[in-house]
């Protein structure tokens, strides 16, 4: 799945060169050589992205690009307009706004080189894609939720009740379990935290959508608890009449897991 067509305007150099790095980031940006994967291939960057505080900042043309919305800018905000709303930043105090409405909790843009930069994971989760590191490419990982399929992977906390009640009945379960428009896909009994489930693509042919997830290793360089831990993911779909979904492994293309309930109306 592509991202659409944007529009990037140039950015007012001459102001923003008297704008100095926001007072919240207290820690000096660096530029880092990770990749960004969009659905499995390599992003095109045109400045390299920089890191702050542990988060991932690009630039916000590029951000555009890479998230299917459009960037426009005027000497005291920049404006991103993506599918599921409008984030405005303000350059000079580092806040945010949804839709008009400023966010207590939103991460804001900043100033360096006469760029601006915004948050890579903060924004991606604005727009409802799943962002993910990848220890095995040394890569920042994002998977878009595609307008015809609309499978998106949500957080539990964002979840009624009854959602919640369903997912802690099934999320030790190894199968893919499905309440409604939710689906709960459970890796089962695992040794220690460092495994895990991940999707890495998803794909929309005729009457079928096809959500393809890696069962993720531990990295062998970290030392984890040992404790059984129960990996799960939580996603929604609305799926269109007469439509099935499947759930494949990433690398074998095989079912998920081998039990039924991997492909649902």
């Amino acid at each position: 799945m592509k991202g659409k067509s944007i529009l990037a305007v140039a950015l007012t150099l001459q102001v923003l060169a008297a704008y100095p790095v926001q007072a919240a980031v207290t820690s000096t940006p660096q530029t880092t050589t990770n990749a960004i994967l969009v659905n499995g291939e390599q992003s095109s960057l045109a400045k390299a992205p920089i890191l702050v505080q542990q988060r991932t900042y690009v630039t916000a043309e590029d951000a555009s690009r890479i998230l299917g919305g459009t960037w426009k800018q005027d000497a005291t905000n920049g404006e991103m307009k993506l599918a599921k709303g409008t984030l405005t930043f303000q350059l000079v105090t580092g806040k945010v706004a949804l839709n008009g409405k400023w966010l207590l909790d939103g991460q804001g843009a900043i100033v360096r080189d006469k760029q601006v930069y915004v948050p890579l994971r903060w924004m991606a989760e604005q727009a409802g894609h799943q962002i993910t590191w990848n220890a095995e490419k040394k890569a920042v990982e994002i998977v878009m939720a595609g307008e015809e399929s609309a499978f998106t992977l949500v957080d539990a906390d964002k979840l009624t009740e009854q959602e919640r009640t369903f997912i802690e009945s099934v999320k030790e379960q190894q199968g893919i379990h499905k309440q409604g428009d939710l689906y709960v896909i459970a890796r089962g009994s695992s040794p220690n935290p460092g495994y895990g489930l991940q999707v890495t693509k998803v794909e929309q042919s005729l009457e079928q959508l096809f959500v393809y997830v890696k069962q993720t290793q531990p990295d062998p360089g970290k030392m984890y608890p040992q404790v059984i831990s129960y990996p799960y993911l939580t996603a929604k779909v609305k799926l269109p009449p007469y439509t099935t979904i499947s759930f494949l492994d990433a690398e074998t293309k095989k079912p998920l897991f081998p039990t039924e309930g991997n492909g649902s109306r």
